[in-house]
């Protein structure tokens, strides 16, 4: 008996080794990190039938952990270095296949700080915001495009294939530029111009480019035109058919004002010696028109011949009467013509104004009958302007104002058969200009100035020429003019009114005045002439259910 049972522990210890090397072993494959290997649990060993006590038999041994050959067996992944960060799943670039020429816009899932062409020969792209690029197709080929947000990891990445633009039967156009992108353009359109919601881009035939519907101005026209030029390409005829949504019309409001400085002078003494049988030294006021001979100066003067500024001084004795009248007139006048011509006229038309006349002037109809007819050449003030409107409170002015009067200077005298016909002249001020400005801004056009001097001497013949005494023989009449235009001009964009009451006359509410209210209280209008009814705007009524 007991060398049957040092038979069984020494097959037990054996088995027990084997079982712990296995276990060995298969820890190194899994690594140090594995987790540890759950324990099994114990069984209790069960003698066979017909085993005599005190024996025991070691349990069968396990099979061995290596794997039969030609088995592949899984590996656990190994986990990510001490430090570094677990990379997000990755995502497949998007294919996009384009034509050469065409442009797209596209959306970014996210902010892009960095966005990149890895052959721009075949495709460019230009950035819109951070969220939006836009993509231009340029040569055939393949390329990529790579956005990457700020920590540079890639946002989106896009496969980008360029095909070359095919013709209508199928086969490629060989050195013929592509025929424009009509949407592309379209949609480019009205991102740039304002108010182009309404614009519409059509192709015409293989290169031609049609542009249709409604735009607010004439210059969201010219913008729109222009785009489509430059986008479209060179040799690309462009068809302009845009409307105006509204028209534009410029109200120009001018004031014409002349300032003109009259002087006179007169100074100097006009003797008249007639027979008189009067005696002794009269000083009074007389009227001193030439031809009043005979009339003895008095102290009092007749209504009919009283002039300010005239005085006389004379002597009388039995046999002449000497009396003359001294001229001491002196005048100054300041004088101010303003005008205010008022003017509406559409974009591009000419507006016209003449405050003032027209004067005859013959004019020969044939050499052969010797027949004359009547033109009349205008004269006063007048004003011409062409105003274009360049964009929603901009506008181009050409204006030519105008101030003529009739002259005596440079007058003409033709003898005819009914006698000598005068024709006079003009003297005429007159600018021209265009300038560009806003709606609501004025310019001036000032330093149009007229001088005319005039000097007349009248006085007896020979006496009037002596040195130093013949200032007492003569008169002299001093008369000098000058004058000065100013212009100022002030444009305004203005629309057609809807409702009539809006607008209103000088002679709304006016009433005249009374015979009491002129006399006593020298009123040219009544007191507490009527005022325009006021007017809130809102619907007033009574609602009856």
């Amino acid at each position: 008996m007991t060398r049957d049972v040092q038979a069984g522990l020494v097959a037990f210890v054996l088995g027990a080794c084997l079982l712990a090397a296995a276990g060995d072993a298969r820890a190194q494959r899994r690594g140090p990190d594995a987790p540890p290997a759950t324990p099994m649990p114990a069984t209790p060993v069960q003698l066979p039938q017909g085993q005599p006590p005190g024996r025991l038999v070691a349990p069968p041994l396990l099979p061995s952990a290596a794997p039969p050959a030609g088995v592949a067996v899984p590996m656990p992944a190994a986990g990510p270095a001490p430090g570094a960060t677990p990379a997000g799943p990755s995502q497949p670039p998007i294919s996009m296949l384009l034509e050469t020429g065409v442009g797209r816009l596209l959306r970014l899932p996210g902010p892009a700080i960095t966005v990149l062409a890895a052959d721009p020969r075949v495709a460019r792209v230009q950035p819109v915001s951070p969220t939006s690029l836009f993509l231009m197709a340029v040569a055939p080929g393949r390329t990529t495009v790579l956005a990457t947000a700020e920590d540079g990891s890639p946002i989106a990445e896009y496969d980008i294939t360029v095909l070359p633009v095919r013709g209508a039967a199928g086969g490629e156009q060989a050195g013929a530029p592509p025929p424009p992108n009509a949407g592309a353009i379209q949609s480019m359109i009205r991102r740039l111009v304002p108010g182009s919601e309404g614009l519409l881009v059509a192709t015409a035939g293989r290169s031609a480019l049609v542009l249709s519907g409604e735009v607010p101005d004439a210059a969201s026209a010219q913008r729109a035109e222009a785009i489509a030029r430059t986008y479209g390409g060179e040799g690309r005829e462009v068809v302009n058919t845009l409307t105006l949504l509204s028209s534009i019309q410029v109200n120009l409001r001018v004031r014409v004002a002349e300032i003109s400085r009259q002087v006179s002078r007169e100074l100097g003494f006009n003797w008249q010696a007639v027979a008189n049988n009067g005696a002794g030294l009269l000083i009074g006021l007389r009227s001193g028109l030439a031809g009043a001979a005979g009339a003895a100066l008095t102290g009092a003067v007749s209504a009919t011949e009283s002039q300010i500024g005239r005085y006389g001084v004379g002597y009388s004795s039995s046999r002449f009467d000497i009396n003359a009248v001294v001229d001491a007139l002196a005048s100054d006048q300041l004088i101010t013509i303003l005008a205010e011509p008022n003017l509406t006229a559409q974009s591009g038309e000419v507006a016209s104004f003449l405050a003032g006349g027209e004067f005859p002037v013959p004019v020969a109809a044939s050499s052969i009958s010797n027949s004359i007819t009547i033109e009349y050449k205008q004269f006063g003030v007048s004003l011409a302007f062409v105003p274009t409107v360049l964009g929603p409170n901009r506008l181009n002015l050409r204006v030519r104002p105008e101030v003529s009067e009739l002259s005596e200077n440079g007058a003409i005298s033709l003898p005819l058969s009914t006698g000598v016909v005068t024709i006079p002249a003009l003297s005429v001020r007159r600018a021209e200009t265009t300038v560009e400005l806003g709606s609501g801004q004025s310019f001036a056009i000032a330093g149009l100035l007229q001088r005319s001097n005039t000097l007349v001497n009248n006085g007896v013949t020979g006496l009037g020429d002596i040195p130093v005494l013949g200032a007492l023989f003569r008169s002299d009449r001093f008369r000098r003019n000058e004058s000065e235009l100013v212009i100022i001009i002030t444009p305004y964009l203005v629309r057609p009114v809807s409702n009539p009451r809006a607008l209103g006359a000088p002679t709304d509410g006016f009433q005249p005045a009374t015979d009491l209210d002129r006399v006593l209280y020298r009123r040219q209008t009544a007191r507490g002439a009527a005022a325009p009814p006021l007017r809130s705007g809102l619907d007033a009524g009574f609602i009856v259910e």
